[in-house]
């Protein structure tokens, strides 16, 4: 027929999905680090050390506000009937997660403030609040409507306005805390945008309690899973902040930010790869679920190639040659950036959506036992290699415990099971 299109390839619709849904929201998180050459040249070595612990205490605070849904909610949004459920389903998450997240982020700035250095606690509440106001982000909603154009407009927009304005104020100031400022005035705008473009409102409409209560019960699992996940991830800073000296600690931070930003590479092809493993079924999931187990394996490798063999050099590129991380904490992140890899695809794509998640739940929390008791006890005794050893030892129990629990499930389960009992007994769907 005259002017008909010719469906693309199977390679090269999956090329523009990691492409189209990937890209836009890993820039939304990036952008922020265009910033951190002149933030870090222009911070004292305390205040360096407390934004560091500040976003890392605020980073689980954001994960904790996000109630599960930026693991559950995804899925959900993508198999909504219209665009008016898909519509409904982020109002009913925006209201619960804006009433965890103002808890979340006040205890956040408290907790960063105590742990950070005592003269540049105001940088790490500062921080903290900013890490964890991105509990209210958008990124999970555009996965779910497969638009990039959310994550562009709504989230990457406001934070290059906010970088770039940052960068101008902290070197006429001198003060990293107004960059934290800058970086919660920027979610806050690009929110409440969204809210009147989308929805035709400031706030989303009210869907009663008893809504909320419920989607809290069914999110319950998959809340405990990021929040756990995320407390042992982002532990090993303000663990360090405690156990270290400001010098030691700002050499770890700069370790930590590298493999950080690293690892929303991990984030971004995980979005991208989830919603095209979800649309099908059977045998064509298998096979989808063993590319994107590949194009993940790929990323670990360039991951690991970039933390244990660039990052020395790198770090003390972008953060100075007194900020410089350690060669043998770069090994260890390495490795754990290969096991988050490799886990992703198989929790987001396998376990999550077989409602395995109390049992992803189950792994977590011991993970996280393991890891963090190890943390402190191997940084107590070796420092900071230490606790970048006890961090890599939480994610390869992790790794390990789903790659079990993935061979009980299957590649090419797509029936939900009930996400009581039956997943507790081992029975198969």
């Amino acid at each position: 027929m005259s002017g008909s299109r010719t469906a693309p390839s199977p390679a090269a619709a999956l090329a523009r999905r990691l492409v189209g849904f990937s890209t836009l929201p890993f820039l939304a998180s990036v952008l922020p680090l265009l910033a951190l050459p002149f933030v870090s040249r222009a911070a004292s070595t305390d205040d360096w050390t407390a934004m560091n612990v500040g976003l890392g205490v605020g980073a689980f605070a954001a994960a904790v506000g996000l109630v599960g849904w930026n693991i559950l909610g995804t899925p959900l949004v993508a198999m909504a009937e219209s665009p008016e459920a898909q519509k409904e389903l982020y109002g009913r998450s925006f209201f619960i997660r804006m009433l965890v997240v103002a808890a979340a982020s006040t205890l956040a700035a408290v907790v960063a403030g105590v742990i950070a250095p005592a003269t540049s606690w105001p940088t790490a509440a500062a921080f903290a609040v900013a890490g964890a106001l991105n509990g209210i982000g958008l990124s999970w909603y555009a996965v779910g409507v497969s638009s990039p154009q959310v994550a562009l407009l709504y989230e990457v927009v406001p934070r290059a306005v906010a970088t770039a304005v940052s960068i101008a104020v902290v070197l006429l100031t001198g003060q990293v805390f107004w960059y934290g400022i800058l970086l919660c005035a920027s979610v806050f705008a690009g929110t409440l945008v969204f809210h009147f473009r989308t929805l035709q409102r400031w706030i989303p409409r009210w869907p009663g309690w008893a809504v909320l209560r419920d989607d809290v019960s069914d999110m319950k699992a998959a809340w405990g899973v990021e929040s756990i996940n995320s407390l042992y991830q982002n532990a090993p800073v303000p663990v360090t902040g405690v156990i270290a000296s400001s010098a030691a600690a700002a050499a770890f931070s700069s370790s930590d930010k590298i493999f950080r930003y690293g690892t929303l590479a991990v984030s971004a092809a995980g979005n991208a790869l989830q919603g095209w493993v979800l649309e099908t079924r059977g045998d064509v999931r298998r096979r989808r679920n063993i590319v994107t187990f590949v194009v993940m394996a790929v990323v670990a490798v360039i991951g690991w190639v970039v933390l244990a063999l660039l990052g020395p050099l790198l770090s003390g590129w972008m953060f100075g040659a007194d900020k410089q991380g350690d060669p043998v904490v770069f090994h260890f992140f390495g490795i754990a950036f290969i096991a988050i890899s490799l886990s992703t695809p198989l929790i987001r794509n396998i376990l999550i959506p077989a409602r395995r998640d109390r049992l992803v739940f189950v792994i977590t929390l011991v993970a996280a036992a393991v890891g963090v008791g190890a943390m402190i006890a191997a940084g107590a005794a070796f420092g900071i290699v230490g606790v970048a050893a006890g961090f890599a030892a939480s994610e390869l129990i992790t790794f390990l415990a789903c790659v079990v629990l993935t061979l009980q499930v299957g590649l090419s389960h797509h029936e939900p099971a009930a996400p009581a009992d039956s997943d507790v007994d081992g029975a198969r769907p």
